[in-house]
C-alpha cells in the first residue's frame, strides 16, 4: 500500500494515561515504521501541563473554550474551526478517530466527511450497554456518527454492541473487528535471571504472584478481589502464606477495597500501589504468576493482552472482551460470577504447574493473534476499504444534493 496520510483523532491522548491512549501512541509509532504520516489530533490537556510531547510522529493540540476536567474532554467553536482550517491545509487521506464517545472525536469525523471530504474510520472502544435514559442519549449518538463510513469493535461483544446501538441508523456501514495491538518484542516473557530479580523486588519467593492492574472502580471490580482470594484460599487450603497479593491503580472504589482488605485479612499478604507509569509495569508482570481481571463489561484491555505477551495466563470474567482474547482452559480461565472467579484461582493455587502452561500458550497466542505486525496489516485493510467505499459514498452524496437542488 503506498504512503497513507492519517488523522488520528480522540479527546483522549498523554499525558492522560489509559487504554485509548497507549493505543493510539503504538498505533501512530507502527504507522511511522511502515513508511505512514500519522498525525495526531487532540485537545491542550490544560490542568495536567507542564508536559513534554516527544513523540516520533506529529501531535497537534487543539485547546477550546469549554473543558470538561472530570471527563478528559473539551469542546468549542474555535477549536472546530482551527480543525476544520488544518485539514484545508493537510490534505489527509483518512481520518482515524477513537471512541465514538469522545466529543473531539465525533467532531473531527463531521468535519473531515462533512466539510473536507475525507473519508472516516472509528474505532470503538467500550460498551454502550443499556443506560437509564437510553431514550435520550442513543438517538443523540446516532445523530451525530452519521458521517462516519466504517465503524471499528475491538472485540466480537463491542462490535455487537455497536450494531445494537445504531440500529437502522448503520444503514449498511460495516462494523468490522479488529483488536488491540502488542508490541510483543517490549512486552515478552522473562529470562530466569530477569524473574528472579523482578520477585526478590518485591519481596517474594516460592509464593503464587496474584497481579491486578488497572482502575478502581465498579464495573472494574478490583474492591471484590479481597473476598474472592479469601473463599479461593478457603477452597483449595494452601496456607495464606504461599500467595503473594500485588495491586496497582487508583479510583474512587479505592477506600471500599482499602476496608475488604482489611476486613478478610487478605492485607497481609497485599501490596497496595497507585498508578504506574506504563514503563515501570514490565517487572511486575515478570514477577507474577497470573493476572486478575475481574471486571465487567472489558471490552478488550490493553492489561490482558500486556499480560499474555509476558507469559501470564489471565483468570477473568467471560461477559466482556475477554472471550475474544482469553482462550478457556488454554490462555486462562474465565467465569460467569464472582464464585466462578474463586473456583478458578484455587483450581490454579492447588495445581501451580497449570499456570505455567497457560501462561506459554498465552504468549504464543499473542504473538500470532495480537502482535502489532498482525493487527496493523488488518487495520491497513480497513483504511483501503474505507477510502474505496468512501468514493463511493461521495458520488451518491453530491449526486442527492444535486436532485435537492433541481427539485
Amino acid at each position: 500500500m503506498e504512503s497513507l496520510k492519517i488523522a488520528i483523532a480522540s479527546d483522549w491522548f498523554y499525558p492522560k494515561i489509559g487504554g485509548i491512549e497507549s493505543h493510539i501512541d503504538e498505533l501512530a509509532r507502527n504507522l511511522v515504521l511502515t513508511g505512514h504520516e500519522p498525525y495526531v489530533l487532540t485537545h491542550d490537556y490544560r490542568y495536567m501541563k507542564p508536559y513534554v510531547d516527544n513523540f516520533p510522529y506529529h501531535v497537534v493540540r487543539f485547546p477550546a473554550t469549554l473543558y470538561f476536567r472530570k471527563y478528559h474532554s473539551s469542546v468549542g467553536f474555535s477549536q472546530f474551526w482551527k480543525i476544520n482550517e488544518f485539514y484545508k491545509r493537510e490534505g489527509f487521506d483518512i481520518t482515524h478517530v477513537h471512541s465514538i464517545y469522545s466529543p473531539l472525536a465525533v467532531a473531527v469525523s463531521k468535519i473531515s466527511r462533512g466539510i473536507r471530504d475525507v473519508p472516516v474510520a472509528a474505532t470503538n472502544h467500550s460498551f454502550y450497554g443499556k443506560p437509564p435514559l437510553d431514550f435520550l442519549i442513543g438517538p443523540f449518538i446516532r445523530h451525530h456518527l452519521k458521517r462516519i463510513d466504517t465503524f471499528v469493535a475491538v472485540s466480537t461483544p463491542v462490535a455487537e454492541d455497536t450494531r445494537n446501538l445504531l440500529g437502522k441508523e448503520l444503514n449498511g456501514r460495516p462494523v468490522v473487528v479488529v483488536p488491540n495491538g502488542i508490541d510483543v518484542k517490549k512486552w515478552r516473557p522473562p529470562e530466569p535471571e530477569e524473574r528472579e530479580r523482578a520477585r526478590r523486588d518485591i519481596g517474594v519467593r516460592d509464593e503464587i504472584v496474584v497481579l491486578y492492574l488497572g482502575r478502581m472502580t465498579e464495573r472494574k471490580q478490583a474492591h471484590r478481589i479481597p473476598v474472592m482470594m479469601r473463599e479461593a484460599l478457603k477452597r483449595s487450603g494452601i496456607p495464606k502464606s504461599k500467595v503473594k497479593l500485588i495491586m496497582v491503580g487508583n479510583g474512587p472504589m479505592r477506600p471500599l477495597l482499602e476496608r475488604n482488605l482489611r476486613e478478610t485479612d487478605i492485607g497481609e499478604i497485599t501490596e497496595l500501589y497507585d498508578f504506574m507509569e506504563r514503563g515501570r509495569l514490565l517487572p511486575l508482570y515478570w514477577a507474577a504468576d497470573l493476572v486478575l481481571m475481574p471486571g465487567i463489561l472489558e471490552a478488550f484491555p490493553v492489561v490482558g493482552l500486556e499480560a499474555m505477551a509476558t507469559g501470564n495466563p489471565v483468570i477473568g470474567r467471560n461477559e466482556s472482551g475477554l472471550s475474544d482474547m482469553v482462550v478457556h482452559g488454554t490462555t486462562g480461565l474465565l467465569a460467569v460470577s464472582e464464585e466462578g472467579m474463586a473456583e478458578n484461582l484455587a483450581r490454579v493455587f492447588e495445581e501451580p504447574e497449570l499456570l505455567v502452561e497457560m501462561g506459554v500458550r498465552a504468549r504464543e497466542r499473542a504473538e500470532r493473534e495480537f502482535s502489532w505486525e498482525v493487527v496493523l496489516k488488518r487495520l491497513l485493510r480497513v483504511y483501503r476499504m474505507t477510502i474505496e467505499v468512501g468514493s463511493e459514498v461521495d458520488r451518491l452524496y453530491l449526486t442527492y444534493k444535486l436532485m435537492r437542488r433541481l427539485g
